[in-house]
């Protein structure tokens, strides 16, 4: 009898359609009139059941069905084995089990603990005795990656120089991550594959370099220009207009470039008028040189409410700021009359110099950066500016892109099809062993199908059947993650800190 390979949700919203569109899974709003353990693979309690759906998910899960129960949304597990507690940061001590590629999640907020948890000090739980395919996740996952507080948080380095930039509070990508691993599990432990959508067009894993282009001279920006192009790479140069408002007409010479927002002036503010007076003074300046764009990233990254009001209905098909998030796969704002978030690594040249790193240190931080990214086939999407240190750090990095075999796109390119993923539909079947694809939207779109943590297959929707014992499997690697001692190190508050945040404040552009 094929069992539908489909997870089910208890409630369907806003912040959950975000963070389950980008997983790139095939769910649904639970519909307890249905056979709920052939329909759903796994169902997602972020909301309190009644009691005629509570007796349904306990027969669900007498008949093996797998549950997630989300923060206080408990059916199976007693309330007092768990304790409500206000945590900044979580340490998964657990390096061998299905999150082991997680070195930490920062969350800033009050979480529930399983008292006899293990994993990330309790947020998640699973048991491994009766109702083992029930699970504990101690915050709603899809809430916290909608919150916008920022911070000055330290990137773990190995040299022990750990560079520091004003980012996310919370750290969304490692969250999503812990969400999808809960979810791959509870399939596994049912014997069923877990189906996603494949997170590039093609089977390389994407690689984006975006350029911040504050006070850049033609001199340094046709240096970094040249460095590009000598590895046939395209970037994203977001401009700050006003310093190169005399030669705009050089910047459309650059080849298979694409040329993107980042403020007239070089400033930030809380000021809707003045930020929104930037950008559309920005844009208006760009489209009198004939220059097209569809993205935009804030100076120093800064999201906040006057940026989000300008943004509205702003004609920006993607935006990207690290205070918003960092990191990761593209992240849909729950406002729909806003840009999708194409997230990038935060630190820079920049950051590093500000630690005295060497040259060589320099590659070496952003070589390990890659290749952690390159562990988990996660985007890797890196920035520069024209006017700090390091040109043969990037030339190092485009190399290794090479080496590696990135697919190297634009940003505008990346959420093109980030918005194409997004619309892409399918549903998928086990049957006799064998998954089958039904009612696919797109016949050339590539879709990755697990069987364990370990390996995946991809699969094109142009094939019906999906033999899972035929596949070429890809392996995941082991990222080098900190070690627990090392983040409590990383996430410590001190005086350094504190002085950096406030030069920072004092010396950033104001409107």
């Amino acid at each position: 009898m094929k069992q539908r390979l489909c997870i089910g949700i208890q409630e369907r919203n806003a912040a959950w359609d975000a963070v389950l569109n980008q997983l790139g899974v095939w769910y649904e709003e639970v519909n307890y009139n249905l056979e709920l353990h052939r329909e759903y693979s796994v169902i997602i309690l972020n909301k309190k059941p009644g009691k005629a759906q509570s007796s349904a998910l306990k027969s669900f899960a007498q008949k093996n069905g797998s549950l997630l129960e989300v923060a206080d949304n408990l059916v199976f597990l007693e309330k007092e084995h768990t304790r409500s507690s206000q945590r900044d940061t979580l340490i998964n001590y657990d390096r061998e089990g299905f999150i082991s590629h997680i070195s930490h999640v920062d969350v800033h907020t009050n979480v529930r603990l399983h008292r006899n948890g293990e994993l990330l000090e309790g947020l998640v739980h699973l048991p491994d005795e009766d109702y083992s395919n029930i699970a504990f996740l101690g915050v709603d996952v899809a809430e916290l990656l909608q919150t916008t507080g920022y911070r000055r948080k330290r990137f773990f380095s190995r040299n022990g120089e750990h560079p520091d930039e004003i980012v996310s509070k919370v750290s969304k990508h490692e969250l999503a991550e812990v969400l999808k691993a809960i979810l791959k599990e509870l399939h596994f432990r049912r014997s069923l594959p877990f189906i996603e959508k494949w997170t590039s067009p093609t089977t390389k894993p994407v690689f984006c370099f975006r350029i911040d282009s504050d006070f850049g001279d033609k001199e340094s920006m046709d240096d970094l220009y040249a460095t590009i192009r000598k590895y046939q790479k395209s970037a994203t140069w977001f401009l700050h207009v006003e310093a190169h408002e005399d030669w705009l007409s050089h910047l459309k010479t650059y080849e298979n470039q694409e040329i993107a927002l980042h403020g007239y002036e070089h400033g930030t503010s809380d000021s809707f008028k003045k930020v929104n007076r930037n950008i559309q003074t920005g844009k208006k300046r760009l489209e009198k040189a004939n220059i097209d764009l569809s993205g935009f990233c804030a100076p120093y990254g800064i999201w906040n409410t006057a940026l989000e009001k300008s943004l509205k209905n702003s004609g920006f098909e993607y935006t990207s700021e690290f205070t918003f998030c960092y990191d990761g796969l593209p992240l849909r704002p729950v406002d729909d009359q806003l840009p999708v978030q194409v997230p990038i690594h935060p630190i820079c040249t920049g950051s590093l110099n500000r630690r005295k790193y060497s040259i060589e240190d320099m590659k070496g931080y952003f070589e390990d950066v890659l290749l952690n990214k390159l562990s988990r086939f996660e985007p890797a999407l890196f920035y520069h500016h024209p006017l700090q240190p390091g040109l043969s750090v990037i030339d190092h990095l485009l190399e290794l892109t090479d080496i590696h075999e990135f697919e190297n796109l634009t940003f505008g390119e990346f959420a093109g099809f980030w918005k194409e993923r997004e619309r892409f539909t399918f549903e998928a079947y086990l049957d006799d062993g064998k998954v089958t694809i039904e009612k696919s939207s797109d016949p050339d779109k590539l879709i990755q199908v697990s069987i364990n943590h370990s390996e995946f297959d991809l699969v094109s929707t142009s094939e019906d059947i999906i033999n899972l014992t035929k596949t070429t499997k890809l392996k995941f690697s082991k990222p080098y993650l900190p070690q627990p001692e090392e983040v409590h190190e990383m996430r410590k508050r001190d005086l350094n800190l504190l002085k950096t945040s406030l030069i920072d404040w004092k010396n950033r552009g104001r409107l």
